[in-house]
């Protein structure tokens, strides 16, 4: 690491916690005050709705997701009241603490492509759980909440470890796994100083404290527990994969019984659901100096076959940028353009061949190059006549290289 030898970075995150120094983003206010509200029972929709409206960015936020494919049923809507009436007050709740918290996950800084990977992962989390809940005899609003909240401690020590850096001429760039390494020998702990702060409920704590653990019999309700853990080995593989198979959920450990099925329907409203959390402005990306390491930058080799001459379309916010493509392989395609995007964020992402590839994808990697900018960007979750038009794009790149 050179300089940045000189600095334990280790040892300054435990002098953070010894000193109660760690900084815990707050307990979203608005959230607070939504909770409370559905807590006293005495409220009606007129009264939820006008408290979503008073935070304007709150009100834009459940529009958006009203209309995505998990809370639409097919009839646009553009009132904050309808919006609210078709959500559910309890998941009006839950989304409010998720957006709230995404201010602080997604905000610029030098590991924000970090911070942004775990909230997407946060967001599929939540929305995995919930629904897997019923199944499990969980209340669906909790398992929501636990899923979103379990590994929030990752972006409370991404956050500390670019405080501590702020500023810092010997801090050097590290690859992704270093900066993850570190991030996991403390997210458990910075987590469960999050959840002292912020004075959550036991089974929210353990959910925190236990989802690593070896077992979790300690744990207030072990169903919680146990059902983080069974959606975090599916997040897992929906990492570095464009979706997922009935044998990839068949063969995941802590699924149980036909929870396979109920995952591959959650995930055909899934991209939907995470990329509502996206906005225009996350184009605009970091900021501050980059502190991750970029890994050595793929290239096409000598004599490689053209490439397929449809333009690929990304979409973020309503706003969008055309690239074209410089190759395609099984869990990725390269591409060119103008417009540099953050890596990610996940996207609509449109490939104009016929019939076109429909669906959402985030960028891995992108750097400077031919003009513009290349980047590697990877499909998610596909299903349906995606998967299928992706399955034959992969195929016939294969056949052009034998």
């Amino acid at each position: 690491m050179g300089t940045a030898a000189a600095f334990d970075l280790d040892k300054a995150i435990v002098d953070l916690v010894s000193r109660g120094a760690v900084k815990v983003p707050p307990y979203p206010a608005v959230a607070f005050k939504i909770e409370k509200l559905i807590r006293s029972g005495d409220y009606g929709l007129d009264e939820l709705a006008k408290l979503v409206s008073s935070d304007q960015v709150l009100s834009a936020d459940v529009l958006r997701v009203s209309n995505s494919a998990m809370y639409s049923r097919g009839t646009p809507i553009n009132s904050v009241k309808a919006a609210v009436g078709r959500i559910g007050a309890k998941d009006v709740a839950r989304l409010a603490l998720a957006f709230g918290l995404g201010a602080t996950a997604t905000a610029a800084g030098a590991l924000a492509p970090l911070r942004r990977k775990v909230w997407m992962e946060a967001l599929a989390s939540a929305a995995l759980c919930q629904a897997l809940a019923k199944g499990r005899g969980i209340p669906p609003d909790e398992a929501f909440s636990a899923g979103l909240l379990h590994d929030f401690g990752k972006v409370v020590a991404l956050a500390c470890i670019e405080d501590l850096l702020h500023r810092r001429e010997d801090a050097a760039p590290r690859t992704e796994a270093e900066w993850i390494e570190v991030v996991d020998r403390y997210h458990v702990e910075l987590g469960v100083v999050m959840a002292a702060r912020w004075d959550l409920p036991p089974v929210m704590s353990d959910v925190i404290s236990l989802h690593h653990a070896d077992s979790s019999t300690a744990a207030a309700d072990r169903k919680m527990v146990d059902l983080v853990v069974a959606v975090d080995e599916v997040i897992m593989m929906l990492g570095d994969r464009t979706h997922l198979s009935p044998e990839d959920l068949g063969a995941a450990a802590f699924l149980q019984g036909s929870e396979g099925d109920v995952v591959s329907h959650a995930l055909t409203q899934l991209p939907s659901f995470v990329a509502s959390f996206e906005t225009a402005e996350a184009w605009r990306g970091g900021g501050a100096k980059s502190l991750v390491a970029a890994p050595p930058q793929p290239k096409r080799r000598e004599g490689a076959p053209a490439a397929p001459t449809w333009p690929v379309v990304l979409t973020v916010g309503g706003k969008q940028a055309t690239y074209k493509i410089l190759g395609v392989a099984s869990t990725h395609f390269m591409v060119n353009g103008a417009t540099p995007v953050p890596e990610n964020l996940l996207l609509e992402m449109k490939v104009q061949c016929d019939p076109p590839l429909a669906g959402f994808a985030s960028v891995k990697l992108a750097w400077p190059d031919q003009g513009g900018f290349t980047m590697l960007v990877q499909p998610y979750a596909l299903s349906g006549s995606a998967l299928d038009r992706w399955k034959a794009i992969v195929a016939s790149a294969a056949e052009a290289e034998a």
